[in-house]
């Protein structure tokens, strides 16, 4: 994955306000919260993005591709989809998300009539990272399994959600 591009993703992501970052190791799971931007410094292969209260160290030579993520397969009732950008290494690991502010969630988590402006954010910035590098896919996650939309342009062959009604397609 092009180190350039994958730095410029990282820090427009960290300036998402309501942006939620997941670490998941498989035996544990760390999710902070960004109602901040929190500061991004690159140096070498690492990117260090601290906080207030805590802070990552991220191998960018580890992430080999990022994918943008409808997830329909997620087992919360209140939100029909998740949106996330997910970057992985070389064997397909997660190494990091970073979850867009749910369509259908308040400021404070709670459920909430779909809030069309929120799914735009996930959709802007899927149709400006999306064509740019080889390692960058959109995928959408179904409970029939994944589905991997490579090297597309988010205009021609990716149709988006329905903003201006319930946010289904």
């Amino acid at each position: 994955m092009n180190q350039d591009t994958l730095k410029r993703l990282i820090a427009e992501l960290l300036r998402v306000d309501g942006m939620l970052l997941v670490i998941d190791s498989g035996g544990a799971v760390s999710e902070m919260s960004l109602h901040q931007a929190p500061e991004v410094e690159f140096d070498g292969r690492w990117a260090t993005i601290e906080a207030r209260d805590w802070h990552i160290h991220l191998d960018l030579e580890r992430v080999c591709g990022a994918q943008f993520v409808e997830n329909s397969h997620h087992g919360h009732e209140a939100m029909p989809k998740l949106y996330y950008v997910r970057l992985s290494d070389g064997d397909g690991a997660t190494l990091l998300r970073f979850y867009f502010p749910n369509p259908w969630l308040d400021d404070a988590e709670k459920p909430a009539p779909f809030q069309p402006e929120r799914l735009r954010l996930f959709q802007d910035f899927r149709r400006r990272y999306l064509p740019q590098d080889d390692g960058i896919a959109f995928v959408q996650r179904t409970e029939d399994g994944d589905v991997y939309h490579h090297n597309c342009y988010a205009d021609c062959c990716i149709r988006d959600i329905d903003i201006e009604g319930d946010g289904d397609e």
